[in-house]
């Protein structure tokens, strides 16, 4: 072979260019299949009649190019001799050949040609087609009767009788060939066999059974619409919703009412009945969804949620479906509008038609209300932010209502400024409609409240009333007999006329839309700007966050001002922190020497003993006898309270800011003012304690001695929406643990400080190093640090309002609200009870300390001249020491334990390891 056509690499593609040694020259190539064409035009020969029989060059006679010449070209006429005529001949009239062709008519009218070979051949016989649906529906029935044998015939209808039943089937109504039946609540047909001619049984009962599903449909939405309007107990969104679904109706039956006069066979009905069959199954298991609703929130709820099925489906059934939605919903969002202000509120109280907000079971004159919210009972298409948003919008309008009703928050109407309703859209134009009106309502209302914060007159202003029907006179005194007569007799001739057309009326967008999706017709404008609606999960919070917005941020403005200038609020949040947790060192000093004082005078009931009245204490510690008498409580602690307030810095900025008192009774700071009234009626009160804890108290050496005494204070309204009861209920806990911590001080400062025996002395070191480390954490870590994380907040919401003011604005700094400030005060109360290891999961640890407590009370005891225990210094001082290791073991294991607070800044955050640094520095208790 030759060495050319080997290939040395199979796959290279360096020789992918060349050609193949086996492929023929396309030039030498003849074709088998074609055969060559000729390129000789004279020797071209073509067969047809008309064609050159002879050579082209001959046939054609084409003159010589080289020798031809034009002949002799003819004279012209004179130029002077015109060639127009004046008088045009009249036109001869041309022949219409299509009115020819009508007159004659076909040229073979007895011929009827159904084949291409009839059309050319006449005499043709055509054949018979084999196909018996072709035959005509004699044929078919015919077949069908001979073959009774094997296939059910069944009887045949009259087509026009057929037709007319099978529609009023459709629209639910009974006829001539099917009845309702109670009892199976279904349409029955009268004749059971009962077929159209052309159509089997089957086909027939096929159509048939489709049609009385139809009609129950529609038969059992014409009974729900029914039943709802006629029971007295019927919600309001399900009023709503038989609205809906009797408009839906009625477009349907105005729609096939209008179609009928041109169906004429089965066919065209059916694809007349097509699109509603569709509508009607979809309503029909809308309401079958929402029987079971008991409330509006509950219907629209369940409604929304089979809406954000359809996401995907078809649009028809989508705009449908929302705008039942929307009306449906809008029962639920006129109370939404009522309670945070943009709708005027009816008779009845809100928090008897909404489920949402509760009101909080509080002992008779307890204070103002409470509401509470319950985010279970808001309905499903509100978010999450939005409920929290509209909860404390509404709950501080409340508070406006009560105590300023002459704000324009409270009236907006009072003001001129109409606020817009809660809307709920599904496009974007819609939306963007909404955003610019909620704008345009916040503006105008923030330039009635600074004019009204500006102007005093204002506070007084009437209402604006409404313009009257009529100009000159209103009574029908006034009004002129013969107009008064006339208008009676329009109104009998409004009477006496026949009734209308449904949709000939007011315009009913459900009604318009139903009739566009029946007649597969464009929906306008709104069809165009809604070919890529927004999501239907996201068109509730859309259209509702800029009307809520907008309200929220000027009613939390408003209140916040209100809390801290008219109300004081920083000042009774500073009251909690003086007393509650022992933030005042003279309070601290007068209650521990009014307790645990032995030197002071009792105020024990004593026979032949005079009680003066003045410097006396309940001893505790040093009597025998317990609990005290109500009488030596109000001696021992009369004047600790007053004498602490009156002489506090806390006192004098009230005296400068005219708080209270009130600013006629001033009082030097120090004086004593016995018969004033302490803010919030601050004063000491008796705990309620169940039985168990009743029986602790009544020793006077026990840890739990003094858990019958509390403070009790009542927010002045509306401080209560900010110091709740939950509030005050965390202040006493912490107030009753911070008292047992002031007892075990008092014990650990005077217990003896020389003793004979070693044990004691390591005793009174060891007890001493440990409670004043506790109680230097506890009042040092565990409350001043968190107290003063929440004070800096309280003083910058102050700030920015204050920079608000000078700069002419309102809520644009501050964003908080009431519910931020109750927020932001609970979680301080929770990061103290932490720090303080006074929450439930802290029991175990909390219940260790009270056993080290009350084994120093036990060592206390034996100091005094009666007190006998069975158990040994050694003892005690053992069991200490054992009980103080494992309380630190404890708190070095929760140290590092994972989960356990969540950081600095939160409302729990770990600070045990500052606990072990005072307690154990050293190692001391590690060996």
């Amino acid at each position: 072979m030759d060495d050319e056509g080997l290939i040395h690499d199979v796959f290279s593609s360096d020789s992918f260019w060349k050609p193949s040694t086996f492929l023929d020259d396309p030039t030498t190539y003849e074709s088998s299949l074609f055969t060559p064409l000729e390129f000789d035009v004279p020797s071209i020969r073509l067969d047809h009649p008309y064609a050159p029989k002879n050579h082209l060059d001959s046939e054609l006679c084409l003159p010589d190019l080289d020798a031809f010449e034009f002949g002799q070209l003819p004279e012209l006429e004179s130029l002077d001799q015109s060639s127009l005529s004046i008088e045009t001949p009249p036109l001869e009239p041309e022949e219409d050949i299509w009115r020819i062709a009508l007159e004659l008519g076909p040229a073979n009218k007895d011929v009827v040609f159904f084949s291409w070979e009839g059309f050319e051949n006449l005499e043709y016989d055509e054949r018979r087609t084999c196909y018996i649906t072709e035959a005509g529906p004699q044929a078919f029935d015919a077949a069908l009767a001979k073959d009774d044998g094997n296939i059910p015939t069944g009887r045949v209808v009259r087509g026009d009788v057929l037709l007319e039943s099978i529609f009023n089937l459709g629209l639910g109504r009974s006829s001539l060939l099917f009845n309702f039946d109670p009892r199976l609540k279904s349409f029955v047909p009268a004749i059971r066999d009962g077929r159209a001619s052309g159509l089997s049984l089957q086909s027939a009962q096929s159509l048939i059974n489709r049609f009385i599903l139809t009609g129950n449909a529609f038969l059992y939405l014409r009974s729900f619409v029914e039943r709802t309007f006629a029971s007295m107990i019927s919600i309001s969104a399900m009023v709503a919703l038989a609205t809906c679904v009797s408009s839906i109706l009625s477009s349907f039956e105005h729609h096939l009412g209008r179609h009928r006069p041109t169906i004429r066979s089965l066919l065209q009905l059916q694809r007349l009945f097509a699109r509603p069959q569709r509508i009607l199954n979809h309503i029909a298991r809308l309401v079958d969804a929402v029987r079971a609703a008991k409330s509006n929130e509950h219907l629209a709820s369940i409604l929304h949620h089979r809406v954000l099925e359809l996401e995907e489906g078809e649009a028809d059934l989508r705009q449908l479906s929302t705008q039942i939605l929307r009306r449906v919903a809008g029962p639920s969002l006129e109370v939404l509008g009522e309670w945070i202000g943009i709708r005027k509120e009816q008779n009845i109280p809100i928090v008897e038609r909404c489920g949402f907000v509760a009101v909080e079971d509080k002992p008779e004159n307890e204070g103002p209300l409470e509401y509470s919210y319950n985010p279970e009972m808001m309905p499903r298409f509100v978010s999450p932010e939005d409920g929290d948003t509209i909860f404390e919008t509404g709950n501080s309008l409340r508070f406006l209502k009560l105590h300023h009703p002459e704000h324009p928050l409270v009236s907006c109407e009072k003001f001129g400024v109409q606020p817009p309703d809660l809307e709920w859209e599904f496009a974007w134009e819609a939306i963007e409609t909404i955003s610019r009106r909620a704008k345009d309502y916040e503006e105008a209302l923030r330039r009635t409240i600074l004019n009204f914060n500006k102007d005093p007159s204002l506070r007084s202003r009437e209402p604006l009333q409404p313009p009257l029907s009529f100009e000159k006179n209103n009574d029908w005194e006034d009004v002129n007999d013969a107009d008064f007569r006339k208008y009676i007799e329009e109104t009998a001739q409004l009477f006496d006329q026949d009734p209308g057309d449904n949709l000939s009326g007011l315009p009913d967008q459900l009604q318009i839309l139903t009739e566009q999706i029946l007649s597969n017709t464009p929906i306008g404008k709104a069809q165009k700007t809604s070919i890529f609606p927004p999501p239907l999960s996201i068109t509730s919070m859309l259209s509702f966050r800029p009307l809520l917005t907008a309200q929220a941020k000027l009613i939390n403005a408003t209140t916040l001002r209100l809390f801290f200038r008219s109300h004081q609020l920083h000042m009774h949040l500073s009251l909690q922190r003086q007393y509650q947790l022992f933030g005042d060192g003279v309070f601290s000093s007068l209650l521990s020497s009014a307790l645990f004082d032995p030197e002071r005078e009792t105020a024990e009931r004593r026979k032949g003993t005079m009680r003066s009245g003045v410097q006396m204490g309940l001893q505790l510690g040093s009597r025998s006898n317990w609990p005290p008498a109500s009488s030596e409580l109000r001696l021992a602690l009369m004047g600790v309270l007053s004498e602490s307030f009156y002489s506090s810095t806390l006192y004098a900025s009230s005296i400068t800011k005219h708080s209270f008192p009130p600013a006629n009774q001033h009082v030097e700071a120090g004086a004593h003012k016995r018969g004033d009234e302490l803010p919030g009626q601050l004063n000491f009160a008796v705990r309620q304690l169940d039985e168990r804890e009743m029986e602790r108290i009544m020793d006077p050496d026990s840890l739990y001695a003094l858990d019958f005494l509390r403070l009790q204070y009542v927010p002045p309204s509306p401080l209560n929406l900010i110091i709740t009861s939950a509030s005050l209920e965390k202040y006493d806990y912490i107030f009753k643990f911070l008292l047992r911590l002031s007892r075990m001080l008092f014990v650990i400062s005077h217990l003896p400080r020389l003793y004979s025996d070693p044990e004691s002395r390591k005793f009174r070191l060891e007890a001493h190093h440990f409670v004043a480390a506790l109680a230097t954490y506890i009042f040092q870590t565990g409350i001043a640090e968190h107290w003063e994380r929440f004070s800096s907040f309280i003083s910058a919401v102050e700030t920015r309002l204050e920079e608000e003011d000078l700069n002419g604005e309102l809520g644009t700094r501050v964003t908080e609200g009431i519910e931020a400030l109750k927020s932001a005060h609970e979680k301080c109360l929770d990061s103290i009870m932490f720090s303080l290891l006074l929450r439930r999961r802290q029991k175990k640890l909390m219940a260790l300390l009270e056993e080290i407590f009350e084994n120093i009370l036990t060592f206390a005891k034996t100091q005094n001249e009666n007190g006998k225990i069975e158990e040994s210094v050694s003892d005690l001082y053992g069991r200490m020491k054992g009980k103080i290791k494992v309380f630190i073991s404890v708190c070095r294991g929760l140290m590092g334990k994972r989960g356990y607070g969540m950081g600095r800044g939160s409302g729990e955050e770990n600070t045990v390891e500052r606990l072990l640094v005072v307690l154990e520095m050293n190692g001391y208790y590690v060996g």
